[in-house]
């Protein structure tokens, strides 16, 4: 059904994109009254739920001086749960835009999905969000599912790890200290010992980790040494620091 509904009384859920300033200006500079697509909502509850269109709601309310009672036209559902409106969202938005990965998770999560909710869980037992621009944000979103997908319980060892070595620090779980510490579990899980890593890494500021493993990259780019290899390299050097049994590099 389609309806002009207030600006005021369209509610925003959970499962949306976060808002995107540049988005609103970018709709607002080409604004054409004859080509704007009705924001499709849910009603539920006595609300209007925003599922796709709340950059377009609110380019059409600035664009009225931000009057509350601005129309927005509207394609309206009735009957749908919230994860129906979830689930809904995320094949309307991986149809159209590509959502980013954590824009992703956060709809899958909001739907009930099993294996976000389980990512989720992983990541919040070590201390770390995937809601960017909080404190101890997990950024590295990509990575770490991308972990995730591969093993579950390699990536509860890697943020055990992080967040023993660099807590608080948000560049202790960068996509590539992630990968670099995926690849020295992958070539040492069965001998380094966590309690030896702890103590070594946690003496390294990871920006000089990572500042070391881009000069290392520079040097070996005509070879197969990805950041990730590079960034394991400099992992290996300094967990073999002062060892008497060192554990060999394993080259790509």
């Amino acid at each position: 059904m389609r309806k002009n509904i207030p600006f005021g009384q369209l509610a925003k859920a959970d499962y949306n994109r976060r808002i995107s300033r540049v988005r609103i200006n970018d709709i607002k500079r080409r604004f054409h009254a004859d080509q704007v697509n009705p924001v499709k909502v849910s009603y539920r509850d006595g609300k209007y739920w925003i599922i796709d269109g709340q950059h377009t709601s609110l380019a059409l309310f600035e664009l009225n001086n931000s009057d509350p009672s601005t129309p927005i036209p509207c394609e309206v559902l009735d009957g749908l749960t919230y994860e129906q409106e979830a689930d809904l969202f995320y094949r309307i938005n991986t149809s159209s835009k590509p959502l980013n990965t954590a824009e992703k998770l956060n709809s899958l999560i909001e739907a009930g999905d099993p294996d976000a909710l389980r990512f989720r869980s992983i990541v919040e037992f070590h201390g770390y969000t995937i809601c960017g621009g909080r404190k101890n944000s997990l950024n590295a979103v990509t990575v770490a599912w991308r972990v995730f997908g591969r093993d579950g319980g390699r990536l509860s060892d890697i943020l055990a790890l992080t967040s023993a070595c660099w807590p608080n620090d948000p560049k202790g779980v960068s996509s590539d200290i992630i990968s670099g510490i995926d690849l020295f579990l992958s070539n040492h899980g069965s001998e380094y010992k966590p309690e030896q890593f702890v103590k070594k890494l946690s003496k390294v500021n990871p920006e000089h980790l990572l500042g070391d493993a881009a000069f290392l990259y520079k040097q070996h780019r005509d070879r197969a040494y990805t950041k990730a290899v590079c960034t394991y390299a400099c992992i290996l050097k300094q967990y073999n620091a002062n060892l008497h049994n060192k554990i060999k590099f394993v080259e790509p």
